[in-house]
């Protein structure tokens, strides 16, 4: 037993090296792959793909490839199952579709098929947008006027880049007057200029566009190109300012048309108010003009509207508003100005071209316009009333009178005789300017002795002539003195042509100076005249002229006094 078992032994472990004594290999079976038919399918659009395999060692995992820009879904390895979306293509396309399966032995193997992706493209949608003129319906354009047209909101809903989906824009024109000449055609947007004629007309504009793609589209816009018969004329009127009841207004309005042939325009000014008294316009056809504001109690809003007809018939209107005030007390007076210049005249009529002058406002003007209600009487705007020796209202003008009561300032003016040259109101006498108190520290010159005046001590001087009056109570008052400047300026009537510049129907003598200034003393110190701090002069006005100027306090000129009547 123990010879045979190791017989054996010597059998299998022989050392050999033949070949008959190799150990055979064993057959592995190889994976095989099949990915599946080839497939065709539109751009954008998905498909589910299906592969599998045989063979292989043990579990099997799926691998798909293809071109990046194809979108492969392939949510479990282990099945051949997944699904693609093709990308957008402008021609037919062939991309390869590879499935790889992978065993875990670590062999691999795969299989391809053919994905052909047919190009889908949406035609562009051509849009026109047009702008719109004020005042008339749309698309429809007077004479010379812009006609913007705007194609750059035309859409393509599948561009195949974020670049611009149109790539061409191309303007034409079928019908109507020549409106492209000279114009790019290729712009997304373009401006044309709408022809002078006669008569109203269409022109038909087409735009097409071309997508990415190539495809186009096209719109037709139609275009109403009115003639110089329906082409609105325009008309701006002026600003007025706001004035008070019987004020001149300016009113001017200027017409305008792009009609070449519009002219000549006629005008027809209209005003509405809450007044019984409607205003009063001096000439209702014509541009340029005035009116005067009417009588109103309380404040009042007046309207001026101007219609502007051209020659075609066609109107525009413009408006514009003023604010006319409620009358006031008045408290100044006014200068007496009724007349207006020019460049080398006074003239009685309104200036259109030298607007804005003193004879148009003011209680001068209001006078003229009989919208002035006065208690006494005087020129333009000036309100007098006559007084007795005892400061009583005189009713009758051809009565004596003594004084004179301003009904605007509220003051009271002592008038001048001219008979009695011995009376302490003769007109033609003169002193020197002297004050014991506000003086500008220095009183004046006291003047004794002289001749120039009937103060009973000789003293020729404002002073002494204004407690001389008061010593005697003229008009029954006892409180005279010099007029302020501003005082002796308020009676100065500047509309007057010869002189004195006074109302002389209240103010009758000033006296004969042959056309010399007559210098008349105020109550003020000037400082102009101003030595070491001393006022060596005193303000005084020119009844001639109206001027005034300081003159040295030793001169002697004329006076006449004041008292406060309010």
């Amino acid at each position: 037993m123990v010879l045979l078992f190791c017989c054996f032994m010597l059998v299998a472990c022989g050392g050999g090296s033949g070949s008959d004594t190799d150990v055979p290999s064993v057959d592995i079976d190889p994976i095989r792959v099949n990915a599946g038919n080839n497939l065709s399918i539109d751009e954008n659009q998905s498909a589910n793909i299906n592969g599998g395999s045989s063979g292989g060692s043990g579990a099997i995992t799926y691998t798909w490839q293809a071109d990046s820009s194809i979108t492969i879904t392939h949510a479990d390895t282990s099945l051949a199952s997944a699904s693609l979306t093709a990308p957008a293509v402008t021609q037919l396309t062939d991309y390869t579709i590879t499935l790889v399966a992978s065993d875990n032995a670590g062999s691999q193997s795969s299989d391809s098929f053919v994905l052909s992706v047919n190009p889908v493209n949406a035609a562009p949608v051509a849009q026109v947008d047009s702008n719109q003129i004020s005042g008339y319906s749309n698309r429809s354009y007077p004479v010379t006027s812009l006609i913007q047209l705007d194609g750059s909101n035309s859409s393509d809903e599948d561009p195949q880049t974020a670049d611009s989906p149109i790539s061409a824009f191309n303007w034409q024109q079928i019908a109507g007057p020549s409106l492209l000449a000279g114009i790019d055609t290729t712009q997304a947007s373009i401006q044309l200029v709408s022809p002078i004629i006669d008569t109203t007309t269409q022109a038909i504009i087409r735009l097409t566009v071309t997508d990415q793609e190539q495809a186009d589209s096209s719109t037709d816009i139609t275009l109403n190109l009115l003639g110089q018969n329906e082409t609105i004329p325009e008309v701006s009127v002026t600003r007025m300012r706001d004035v008070f009841s019987g004020e001149m207004i300016k009113l001017v309005g200027t017409p305008n048309s792009i009609a070449p042939d519009a002219a000549p325009f006629n005008a027809s000014w209209q005003a509405t108010s809450t007044s019984a008294n409607q205003a009063q316009i001096n000439d209702m056809n014509t541009f340029s003009t005035f009116a005067i504001s009417p009588m109103v109690t309380t404040d009042t809003e007046i309207t001026y509207t101007l219609d502007a007809q051209d020659s075609f018939s066609n109107v525009a209107n413009s408006q514009t508003q003023a604010q006319v005030f409620a009358p006031v007390a008045r408290t100044v007076n006014d200068t007496g100005v009724i007349m207006f210049a020019t460049n080398d005249s006074v003239l009685a009529n309104y200036q259109q071209e030298f607007a804005g002058q003193d004879a148009e406002y003011g209680a001068d003007r209001q006078t003229a316009s009989g919208q002035v209600i006065k208690i006494g009487d005087g020129e333009q705007g000036f309100d007098f009333t006559r007084l007795d020796n005892n400061g009583d209202v005189i009713d009758n003008p051809s009565f004596t009178f003594n004084c004179i009561r301003d009904n605007v300032t509220g003051l009271i003016w002592q008038v001048k005789d001219n008979v009695d040259n011995t009376n302490i109101n003769y007109v033609d006498q003169s002193f020197t300017w002297f004050a014991d108190e506000e003086n500008g520290n220095f009183e004046g010159e006291l003047n004794a002795n002289s001749a120039s005046c009937n103060v009973q001590n000789t003293n020729c001087n404002t002073q002494d002539y204004v407690n001389q009056i008061n010593a005697q109570g003229m008009c029954g008052f006892f409180d005279w003195r010099l007029p302020t400047p501003q005082e002796l300026q308020s009676i100065v009537h500047y509309g007057k042509t010869t002189p004195p510049v006074v109302d002389t129907e209240y103010f009758p003598f000033w006296g004969d100076n042959n056309s010399q200034p007559l210098w008349y003393w105020t109550s003020q110190p000037n400082a102009d005249g101003v030595n070491n701090e001393v006022a060596l002069a005193a303000w005084a006005f020119d009844m001639q002229t109206g001027n005034d100027a300081f003159l040295s306090k030793d001169t002697e000129q004329r006076v006449i006094l004041v008292r406060a009547g309010r």
